[in-house]
């Protein structure tokens, strides 16, 4: 389509990995012409068209070729097999550090990594304060960049990128390790990019980001894409496979011969929730004075219950919830951890039931949807459960507004003198 900016066709791309270090005369003499190394499939056959104006999300495991389709996009990289067409000004946001002298000054690396995205000197010039001011890296900016911390790096390379007015923004987990406050300052400047009907490609482990941000997602498993759709459906079918391959274990490979084959909003038949029977939360419901209900209404006392169905030995365990808003927003996160259950033991064939009461039910009128986890006490996933209940909460007719708010009136009489 010509409305295409970036067009991904048949793309495969492999690395050598050897299998010795530095090779002596002696070995590369004897292995003349047939050296020890292993081909490492970092894409296979990947095709994908981004329009302008739009922003997508790159999902997967580490090692599953997202950040390999960056580089080949960005021209860091060429493909052994398919092509690639980009279409207007690339700024990119990849390895921490890249384009990047650890002796220059921060200042120094504004020149530096502006030219490295294409600006003249006279055009740094006229953005430097811009970049300096957005960086907000102060006294900083005049030291060595070698003496930065991750952070610092991030805030540097976000400035200058941005500041390059790029059709095409890629952005590589980058902003991960920058602190809360300038995340958010960098997440605003992204919805301004959107707003302007720039081109985002962003690659995260965050699913929440792609839900709020993206208008497609790509989930890459095994150097191919499994599946492409709507950010939401997306990130449900790419967690319920992650967390149930870390409960199964799911060790690196070269081996990729097993990967899937991709499809474009597929209907994801092997990779849905297993049914309640074989999981080990069975059921979370949501109960008003001892009635399962859908609907709360606010500031009610309502109970969420988690059953579990033991159908193998559960040990040194704890459950975690999080409820999110309809805006995909999460809203609210506990553990039994935090609430004094310190472990949660469960022999096979036996049932438990763990609740949560919450006295006050405070949310702001609307849906809610549950995510339930079980988690090992060494911080390991044991079961995760996306979406396990919805509810609503409905207005409570005595008071108006959008929550309700634990309160009570009182009234004093002031002794008049």
């Amino acid at each position: 389509m010509a409305n295409d900016v970036i067009r991904v066709q048949n793309v495969s791309k492999s690395f050598r990995v050897h299998s010795g270090k530095n090779m002596t005369l002696k070995d590369k003499i004897l292995y003349a012409g047939r050296a020890r190394y292993r081909e490492f499939v970092a894409l296979k056959d990947v095709s994908i068209t981004i329009p302008k104006g739009s922003t997508t999300g790159l999902l997967g495991v580490n090692g599953s070729g997202k950040s390999t389709l960056l580089k080949l996009i960005s021209r860091i990289l060429y493909p052994d097999q398919g092509t690639i067409e980009v279409n207007g000004r690339v700024s990119s946001l990849l390895e921490l550090g890249a384009g990047f002298h650890p002796d220059f000054t921060g200042v120094e690396n504004i020149y530096l990594n502006g030219a490295l995205l294409g600006l003249s000197k006279k055009e740094i010039k006229a953005k430097i304060d811009e970049i300096i001011d957005f960086s907000e890296l102060g006294d900083f900016i005049s030291e060595p960049i070698r003496n930065y911390s991750s952070g610092m790096y991030m805030r540097l390379a976000f400035s200058v990128a941005v500041a390059v007015d790029p059709d095409i923004l890629l952005i590589d987990e980058i902003l991960a390790v920058g602190d809360a406050a300038f995340q958010a300052k960098c997440l605003n400047h992204i919805k301004k990019l959107q707003q302007m009907n720039k081109t985002i490609v962003i690659v995260t482990h965050d699913t929440g980001i792609v839900e709020r941000f993206c208008d497609t997602a790509v989930w890459l498993r095994d150097s191919r894409i499994a599946y492409i759709g709507e950010p939401e459906k997306c990130t449900q079918i790419y967690l319920d496979a992650v967390f149930r391959q870390a409960h199964e274990g799911n060790n690196m490979s070269f081996d990729r011969s097993e990967a899937p084959v991709a499809a474009e909003e597929k209907s994801p038949q092997t990779m849905e929730s297993s049914p309640p029977s074989s999981r080990l939360i069975e059921k979370v419901s949501v109960s008003v004075a001892g009635f399962e209900t859908d609907a709360v209404m606010a500031g009610d006392q309502a109970t969420i219950a988690i059953q579990l169905n033991a159908f193998k030995e559960i040990k040194d365990t704890y459950l975690e919830i999080q409820l999110y808003n309809q805006q995909h927003r999460m809203v609210f996160e506990t553990n039994s951890f935090k609430g004094h259950i310190k472990k949660i033991d469960v022999e096979p064939g036996m049932k438990k039931n763990v609740s949560i009461d919450f006295p006050n039910l405070t949310l702001e009128v609307g849906e809610y949807f549950i995510n339930t986890r079980l988690v090992s006490n060494e911080n390991e996933p044991v079961e995760f459960y996306e979406k396990s209940c919805s509810f609503q909460v409905i207005p409570n007719a005595k008071e108006n507004g959008l929550m309700m708010i634990p309160h009570e009136w009182n009234e004093t009489e002031l002794v008049v003198e």
